[in-house]
């Protein structure tokens, strides 16, 4: 299910090139090496070992310095991210002690009065010195960028895979257990890009033709989130492409009154324009192709797009051999033609019988440029 957090990890590095796609392997390549989580509790390890990190307010300060790593944030920064608009007076002096201690965690061996090499003072602040692959949020990214270049060099597989690793290192709520106004920010911005790494990896699901496996993990998720409309948009694709259009209906009759009763309002363009298209059995819906902006449709569109205009038949049925009855107004259709056919500045005219009649008549006239009858 990918509602759930991943295993935990010590440390990811470059790894092989498998199945066409650039992985990231979970090792711990360098005994020394230090890592930094806050998709789950904010965490360091080095050599495979968990280091200690103090009390909440300490691992704020690791967790806001790790949120923006290699930039320097000010003291004010930091003190307003963990305490807001009323911090209290010593606050300056316990900003250093905090400090002070995860220079200790992350540097043991670090000289007294020496420079720091990872937590370093710089300016009216701090920075968090961390190279690629030390950070999980970093590898997070890194995982999503792979799969967007995947998925748009048509490489679904792939795409899925590279998904599955970034969300793999999702252990929990991020940056849990500890407080701050600024930490709470930041916790949003995380679990919207999860949220929204999740809706991608529905996306290839829904374009490789597992819609059972989408549908069942959509349900959860719309479940968890019941305002999030790509959820339900994509809950309503797969139960359609099921076979399930009455459940796809109602999904929407669900959705919509979730939106007006919570807040008032009416589903989006998109939601409104699939169930449209599911009431009347769009065959659009039925298959997709992946690209790299999202599910697009055998017929070019996307689900919740406009319906593209279905061609209109224009053909009459085919000639027939031989024609019988109505001998009198057959003369005379043979009248009219003839003297027509005989003139030279006839542009055009038009001679026919109302009726089935009309449409079988169409076989006593000559073919475009012949000029002569049947």
């Amino acid at each position: 299910m990918l509602t759930r957090y991943g295993p935990p990890s010590v440390v990811v590095v470059d790894g092989d090139t498998t199945d066409g796609w650039r992985a990231d392997r979970v090792t711990a390549e360098d005994g020394q090496q230090l890592v930094v989580e806050l998709l789950g509790p904010v965490r360091a390890w080095r050599g495979g070992q968990e280091l200690d990190l103090g009390a909440p307010r300490r691992r704020s300060v690791l967790g806001l310095l790790a949120l923006r790593p290699n930039r320097a944030v000010s003291r004010d920064e930091l003190i307003d991210g963990m305490w807001g608009d009323d911090p209290p007076l010593s606050s300056v002096n316990a900003l250093h002690v905090y400090v002070a201690g995860l220079r200790v965690a992350l540097e043991p061996d670090r000289a007294h009065r020496a420079p720091g090499r990872i937590l370093l003072a710089s300016g009216p602040g701090y920075l968090l010195r961390l190279e690629p692959g030390q950070l999980d949020t970093e590898i997070f990214g890194r995982h999503l960028h792979a799969a967007s270049a995947l998925r748009a060099a048509g490489d679904l597989a792939g795409a899925a895979a590279s998904l599955d690793a970034a969300l793999l290192l999702w252990k929990a709520a991020p940056l849990a257990g500890i407080p701050g106004p600024g930490v709470e920010i930041g916790r949003v911005r995380l679990v919207e890009q999860r949220l929204t790494a999740i809706e991608e990896r529905i996306e290839v699901m829904l374009a490789l033709g597992q819609h059972a496996e989408a549908a069942a993990q959509l349900a959860g998720l719309v479940r968890e989130h019941p305002l999030r409309e790509r959820f339900r948009s994509q809950l309503m694709l797969a139960l359609y492409r099921c076979g399930r259009q009455g459940d796809a209906l109602a999904a929407f009759a669900e959705a919509r009154c979730v939106l007006v009763e919570e807040l008032g309002i009416e589903p989006g363009t998109e939601l409104r324009h699939l169930h449209q298209r599911i009431l009347a059995a769009d065959a659009g819906l039925d298959n997709a192709l992946g690209t790299a902006g999202g599910v697009t449709l055998r017929d070019g569109s996307s689900p919740g797009g406009p319906e593209q205009q279905r061609p209109v038949p224009a053909q009459l049925p085919a000639d027939v051999a031989a024609f019988t009855g109505r001998a009198e107004e057959l003369a005379e259709l043979d009248r009219l033609m003839a003297t027509a056919l005989g003139r030279a500045d006839v542009r055009g005219g038009v001679a026919g019988v109302t009726g089935e009649s009309g449409v079988r008549a169409g076989g006593r006239l000559p073919p475009a440029g012949t000029g002569s009858l049947p």
